[in-house]
């Protein structure tokens, strides 16, 4: 399938996906040119037992292959990476993607806290949106609280696609 998006340019520039942004995203994450989420879909149990163990999920508790969905911040879906075996961590599969090469300096990605990409995308000087997560002993002060609850609440927009 990513084979086949690919020979459509379905990355728009900056200026388009700040145009059909809604208004409550414009004003809190002006930057925000992608939100990502990782999916996995259910597949038949392979025959081979490497092929098993290499999409075996852990978190789904049976065989799925996951791949990266992006979305621009007005709900059209502008990125999928290729497919990966269920046990591809969320990391792995941004660090084989071509998404650095995609973005612009200055954009900014909203994702869930299982992306703790930022420094694979530092270089590019792109930042990540990720709400913040600590250990239980931990607070959490009411700006963080507040951001992080934008963070999400926006992000959820994804995950309704």
């Amino acid at each position: 399938m990513s084979r086949q998006w690919r020979e459509v340019k379905t990355f728009p520039d900056r200026d388009i996906v700040r145009f059909v942004s809604p208004r409550d995203f414009k004003t809190k994450f002006p930057s925000t040119r992608i939100i990502i989420d990782g999916t996995e879909c259910p597949v038949m149990k392979p025959k081979s037992p490497i092929a098993q163990q290499s999409t075996f999920s852990t978190y789904k508790n049976r065989n799925t292959i996951k791949l990266l969905v992006g979305a621009t911040p007005g709900g059209l879906i502008n990125y999928l990476s290729p497919a990966y075996g269920g046990s591809t961590s969320d990391r792995q599969i941004c660090e084989k993607s071509n998404l650095f090469s995609i973005c612009d300096k200055g954009d900014s990605i909203m994702a869930d806290k299982g992306f703790n990409v930022q420094d694979l995308f530092a270089p590019y000087d792109v930042s990540i949106n990720i709400p913040t997560f600590f250990r239980k002993k931990n607070r959490m002060t009411g700006k963080t609280v507040l951001k992080d609850r934008a963070i999400s609440s926006k992000r959820v927009q994804l995950i309704k696609f």
